[in-house]
């Protein structure tokens, strides 16, 4: 659809240097000979940057730009609230399960661990600019945590693990794939059934060896990217 191509070159434009947050887009009537496109096109496509969360529209002060894409990169292991220190992007939690289950086969031998021992599962989503854009499963053993709770998580992982119990993480080893969403994800991430999302399972490896959690993160390729810059070895 037309109004979509507009939203992305917007989306392009938006993410790039050539604005930044709390800049305003250009009015309907510039975006329209800008793009050669009638005002309804322009209307639809800055309304599917609303729903993305880049931009507001306030009464009397246009359309405002209120964030940018999160683009992570595949060369530095980071949680995604420090990707947020360069950006005036907000990012927000909600833990939506938080259980014990016994590990089976599949899950002992990612977690280096017996079957049948404890495991914390947690599912929690993150909001990127108030619209919800991560869905993440992970499984912890509950041996290495013993003071684990809800509240532990809501904020990031990493800084619990690190500041709070001291952990020293060493990295992680992570699959890319496409998916297509489960029912849940799809109320979760306001997505249809039929959209393909990006899937990366993490297994995070400790600097003495030890594997302190393996996740499964699901996000929209709308509100967070990977990027990656290959090195042509001569």
């Amino acid at each position: 659809m037309l109004y979509k191509q507009v939203m992305q070159e917007l989306k392009n434009r938006i993410d790039s240097d050539e604005f930044a947050i709390g800049d305003t887009l250009p009015t309907e009537k510039a975006l329209v000979e800008q793009y050669s496109v009638s005002r309804i096109t322009i209307r639809k496509a800055i309304e599917e940057l609303v729903k993305l969360g880049l931009v507001e529209k306030r009464q009397g002060a246009g359309t405002t730009i209120i964030g940018k894409t999160m683009v992570g990169s595949m060369l530095e292991l980071k949680s995604t609230s420090e990707y947020f220190t360069d950006t005036s992007s907000s990012l927000e939690y909600k833990i939506i399960e938080f259980a014990f289950i016994d590990a089976d086969d599949d899950l002992a031998k990612i977690l280096q661990i017996e079957r049948g021992e404890k495991v914390y599962f947690i599912r929690r989503f993150k909001l990127i600019n108030g619209v919800p854009s991560v869905y993440e499963d992970s499984y912890m053993p509950m041996a290495m945590y013993p003071k684990m709770n809800v509240m532990s998580l809501e904020g990031s992982k990493y800084a619990y693990l690190e500041n709070e119990l001291g952990f020293e993480i060493d990295g992680a080893f992570q699959d890319f794939e496409a998916i297509l969403p489960t029912q849940h994800m799809c109320e979760t991430l306001e997505v249809e059934k039929n959209k393909p999302l990006m899937c990366i399972s993490s297994v995070g490896i400790l600097t003495d060896g030890r594997v302190f959690e393996y996740t499964r993160i699901v996000s929209k390729p709308e509100t967070m990217s990977y990027k990656h810059y290959l090195k042509r070895c001569k």
